[in-house]
């Protein structure tokens, strides 16, 4: 399998207020070390009021075009990924349309719920739009406002997930740069492990639900642990074997979750990207970050084989093997 397509430019936004562990010790009331030996986030960042989804969304795409040298008039399609979207209608990639000034004729718009595997989906789509010919250059972003949905009783989770946006910009490649192959599988008997079970049509200001907590994140850690344990192992393995890499950029989704791949990584060689102390767990924009993070360091260069991927709520495993 090959996709001609390129990233041409990344960008994020990091909003406003920093919250250092030390900050979450004294919120929580627990003695000051605790919070970060929980989870090993020493510093994560909260929107304020007016970092809304499609202010971060479209600082992002901004920067990912600076970097592109191009302009906004360019774009094709702007698809956004994230958990929680600005308002149920019109669609966030619509506001950040908006925000944007992007030209009206011929911009397809919409919005991608996948959880922390949301911008891969995107750049599959956006892949297969540029590849198809519908499209020449799209903008997929990432943007997650996770402090929104905290439950400051679960020590567990609350001390984990931060906010922030990333985006990048793909266009056909004029070179090697490729997609070298995609694969998604779905555990659905996992799909009460990570929810928010109001807000949508079943549960809501109609129809409440039995708990206002409802509305706010929740996760069974321990079961995850287990399923992602007993299954990403051999979905690893494959996609390894089928197209060797030379990087690793995973979901930071946590300091055990990325121990665990560390070990699975460890038999092939492969070093992978860990911005999880620096940012927490963004979701959906959590490997967008990375990939940026990537770029920036000089991890990941021209040429190189990377492999982004990650599992996300459903439970879904999810990779996508590109030549950058």
């Amino acid at each position: 399998m090959s996709l001609s397509i390129r990233i041409a430019g990344v960008g994020v936004y990091v909003p406003k207020q920093a919250v250092s562990a030390a900050d979450l010790d004294a919120r929580l009331g627990v003695a000051p070390g605790t919070t970060l030996a929980q989870n090993g986030v020493a510093m994560r960042y909260f929107a304020h009021e007016d970092e809304t989804a499609s202010f971060m969304g479209a600082a992002a795409i901004e920067r990912a075009l600076l970097q592109s040298s191009l302009d906004v008039s360019c774009l094709d399609a702007i698809l956004f990924s994230g958990v929680m979207s600005e308002q149920p209608m019109p669609s966030t990639a619509i506001l950040i349309h908006q925000r944007l000034g992007a030209r009206a004729q011929g911009t397809a718009c919409f919005d991608i719920n996948a959880s922390c595997a949301g911008f891969l989906r995107g750049m599959e789509m956006a892949a297969a739009g540029i590849q198809s010919g519908i499209w020449k250059r799209v903008a997929v972003v990432s943007v997650e406002l996770s402090s929104k949905g905290l439950r400051w009783s679960d020590f567990d989770t609350c001390t984990l997930f931060g906010d922030g946006a990333a985006a990048a910009v793909f266009e056909a490649s004029n070179d090697a740069s490729a997609i070298l192959a995609i694969r998604s599988e779905t555990l659905s008997q996992g799909a009460d492990l990570c929810q928010m079970r109001a807000g949508g049509s079943r549960f809501n200001v109609r129809t409440p639900p039995p708990e206002f907590d409802d509305y706010l994140f929740a996760m069974k850690g321990r079961p995850l642990l287990r399923l992602v344990q007993q299954n990403f192992p051999r979905f690893l393995g494959e996609l390894l074997t089928e197209t060797p890499v030379q990087l690793v950029i995973p979901h930071q989704a946590s300091a055990v979750g990325l121990a665990f791949l560390r070990k699975e990584l460890a038999p092939h060689g492969l070093p992978a990207i860990e911005i999880l102390p620096s940012f927490g767990n963004q979701v959906s924009a959590s490997i967008p970050f990375a990939l940026h993070h990537a770029i920036a360091s000089g991890a990941l260069k021209r040429g190189d084989t990377a492999l982004l991927v990650g599992t996300a709520a459903g439970v879904t495993m999810n990779g996508i093997v590109f030549r950058y």
